[in-house]
């Protein structure tokens, strides 16, 4: 309210205001409370990341998505460029929300990348991660789609990232598996670095294990045993992912699993020593005990590890380990003794529940040595049980 000489001047809200009733301003009043109660973007992006559900440069490119679409002169909030990029889905959001309903996703028009790189007529963006954002493309010169990765425009003066970036692209190409994501092309059009993939049709498991929760015991085994098939190939060729979680299994609609993401692959023939002490290059939630202490010498048990996790999030439609924090979640996976998947359901065999704590044990050394003894383990649980002797 103004005063004016001796005029009061009211504003229209309120005026409004004045116009309600007792009770409809009480009803006010605690819709107001409600909606100052919203988490702000501020601290969804802190649960996304204490959830391990994104990473901090997933975060950023969220925040570029909001800068760009407010130059168009559209609002989007944080929430609705997590989605809108893939990112998360709308049943993370709402559980980030603590149950009430995510924004829809933004309508977006033709993509300003559409013509960016040669050869290449880029469609939509199907999602974003930490060293680039993914789009839907077709390769004109065999006319077919396929899936490409564009290094972020800011990100493309930058050494480093582009060093990462390169070094994704050339472990994927390094390796050819029907269960891993088969890199197709790697360069640089207008000052922009891609490299291309085939496009896979169907959802990842992640996405899965958000819409039906607990998986069948054998369609667990199933997905699992062609995750360590995939693994193998990749390690026989000198590579372990350090990354491996539901979020980067992807399931075609023949339900063939296959590996995606490289970005944070290591190369078992490099220096070591380049790589920053203290730091946990993987997602909290299904981080290595190895990892969680800053090992640097790691091998392809750690992938083990996170295979463990995987299938016990499968079988039960929860992790092992839970937390506030990363931090939190790097001491359990350390020092904690993890739960039995039994506990949760019931319905999963002895077998498999011993397979799970063998890969969730927390020296490397107590899982499996090869690859093809994790793959004899699996297949033993599919086997029929013998009943007991009289």
């Amino acid at each position: 309210m103004e005063i004016r000489g001796r005029t009061p001047v009211f504003s229209r809200g309120t005026l409004e205001w004045l116009r309600l009733n007792p009770r409809q301003r009480e009803e006010h009043q605690e819709e107001n409370r409600e909606m100052s109660s919203t988490p702000t973007s501020t601290s969804i992006e802190k649960i996304v990341l204490e959830k391990g559900w994104a990473t901090k440069e997933q975060i950023r490119a969220a925040q570029k998505y909001q800068a760009q679409k407010k130059a168009a002169g559209e609002d989007v909030t944080m929430s609705q460029a997590l989605v809108a990029l893939g990112i998360l889905t709308e049943v993370q959001i709402r559980r980030a929300l603590g149950g009430r309903k995510a924004p829809p996703p933004p309508r977006t028009g033709p993509h300003p990348l559409a013509a960016a790189i040669k050869g290449y007529l880029i469609l939509k963006q199907l999602g974003s991660g930490g060293m680039g954002d993914v789009y839907l493309a077709k390769q004109t010169s065999l006319d077919r789609l396929v899936a490409i990765k564009i290094l972020p425009a800011h990100l493309a003066s930058d050494e480093d990232f582009i060093e990462r970036f390169v070094v994704e692209a050339r472990a994927a190409g390094k390796v050819f598996h029907e269960n891993i994501v088969a890199a197709v092309d790697i360069g640089e059009s207008n000052g922009r670095y891609f490299f291309t993939m085939e496009l896979v049709e169907g959802p990842t498991l992640q996405q899965l294990i958000l819409r039906r929760g607990a998986q069948t015991e054998k369609f667990s085994l199933d997905i699992v045993r062609q995750v360590a098939r995939g693994l193998k190939h990749a390690y026989a060729h000198g590579l372990i992912h350090r990354d491996i979680k539901p979020a980067n299994i992807m399931i075609t609609t023949e339900k063939v699993a296959k590996i995606c993401d490289f970005g944070l692959a290591r190369d078992l023939e490099s220096d070591v020593t380049a790589t920053k002490p203290g730091v946990v290059h993987s997602s909290p939630a299904y981080a290595s005990p190895e990892q969680c202490k800053g090992v640097l010498n790691l091998d392809h048990r750690t992938d083990m590890y996170s295979l463990g996790v995987t299938l016990f999030e499968m079988l039960t439609g929860e992790r092992p380990f839970q937390a506030g924090t990363a931090s939190a979640l790097f001491i359990k996976h350390a020092t904690e003794t993890p739960p039995s998947p039994q506990e949760i359901n019931p319905e999963v065999s002895d077998a498999t529940t011993a397979l799970v704590l063998r890969l969730l044990r927390k020296e490397p050394k107590q899982r499996f040595e090869t690859y093809d003894l994790l793959i004899e383990a699996i297949d033993a649980c599919e086997k029929p049980r013998t009943p007991p002797k009289r």
